[in-house]
């Protein structure tokens, strides 16, 4: 009698697993930020931020920020920083490249808060493996666009 039970205990678990199995995934929506970054358009870069704090984050953008207000941390992480009077926004060694005066940055990124430091916002981006994304069949990507921060 015991082996009936077992054998209907397991029958009943595999039927449970396959119909989990064959549950669709659910869609995961990047937004995708593309364009110049400057001082003047900022917003767009901290409202995506904002809304996607602890998820994946699409971009393709070129920073062109005042020298007086954006770093390359020449020790430790070796960071891009820049900043404005509201936030700063980091990105790690070996996401960016400076081309033509420009900071290009390019790939999928963890929009992370970093806390209120000194009257400012740190904003940070962690890199996230893009093939990972790409290959991924349940991503889809909209145009970045919405609430900015309050």
């Amino acid at each position: 009698m015991t082996r009936g039970w077992a054998r209907a205990g397991i029958c009943l678990a595999l039927a449970f697993l396959c119909v989990a199995a064959a549950a669709p995934a659910k869609t995961v929506t990047i937004e995708f930020l593309q364009g110049a970054i400057t001082p003047k358009n900022i917003g767009e870069l901290a409202g995506l931020a904002c809304r996607n704090y602890n998820h994946i984050v699409h971009l393709d953008i070129s920073v062109n920020w005042p020298a007086k207000s954006s770093d390359v941390e020449t020790t430790d992480y070796q960071r891009l920083v820049f900043w404005d009077n509201k936030a700063e926004y980091l990105f790690p060694k070996d996401t960016y490249q400076f081309l033509h005066g420009d900071y290009v940055i390019t790939g999928y990124f963890i929009a992370r808060n970093g806390g209120f430091h000194q009257g400012i916002t740190s904003r940070a981006f962690d890199k996230v493996d893009d093939a990972v994304v790409m290959l991924s069949p349940t991503v889809t990507e909209k145009k970045a666009g919405g609430k900015g921060c309050k």
